[in-house]
């Protein structure tokens, strides 16, 4: 009878600690941490490579849809993804741009490449084509707002909507004295 009594409760001694056991692995955030990794790591990439090509170009990208909600933030130096765990504790996973997109968001001025070139002929007279360059002068005054822009964004990144597809899309301007300035920018619409 008592052989049998402790076996008993071996087996349930060893059935809870299967269960603990089983219960921190499934509970443990690596999984989400990588899915995340990977969004950030996915964006980061695209802003490099629309930065490599030698034409103005654009390129969607849909966030990947996961069983939790996450959000994506923007600046130009980071991407920073973050979802909350079973456990309500914020996981987030930063990304360094090497090349420094220019976030925009729909309540701006412009926000895609063919409304930045509207905005420039509004503003200064030029299109910053190549047909109709921008002056230097005008184009330092423009370069002054892309740097406040920089700093705003360094303290309140832009929050992306997941659900909503991402937009890459490079833009080249260029001054009066020939030389090309290539941008990326960062967008969604409604």
């Amino acid at each position: 009878m008592g052989f049998t009594l402790t076996s008993v409760g071996l087996l349930i001694a060893s059935g809870i600690l299967l269960i603990v056991v089983c219960s921190l692995i499934a509970s443990n955030p690596w999984q989400e941490t990588e899915e995340l990794h990977a969004v950030a790591r996915n964006v980061a990439t695209r802003v490099q490579d629309m930065d490599s090509r030698f034409y103005e170009n654009t390129f969607v990208y849909q966030c990947p849809l996961r069983t939790y909600q996450y959000t994506i933030q923007l600046s130009t130096e980071y991407v920073t993804v973050s979802a909350k765990n079973i456990w309500g504790e914020t996981l987030s996973v930063k990304e360094r741009f090497i090349v420094h997109p220019w976030p925009r968001n729909d309540t701006m001025n412009w926000t895609t490449g063919y409304e930045l070139h509207c905005f420039l002929n509004e503003t200064y007279g030029h299109w910053g084509t190549s047909e109709d360059p921008l002056p230097l002068m005008n184009l330092s005054e423009f370069e002054n707002d892309r740097e406040n822009c920089t700093t705003r964004l360094a303290s309140y990144p832009l929050s992306m909507r997941v659900t909503t597809p991402l937009y890459f899309e490079k833009v080249s301007l260029f001054d009066d004295a020939g030389e090309k300035h290539d941008t990326v920018l960062l967008y969604q619409i409604k």
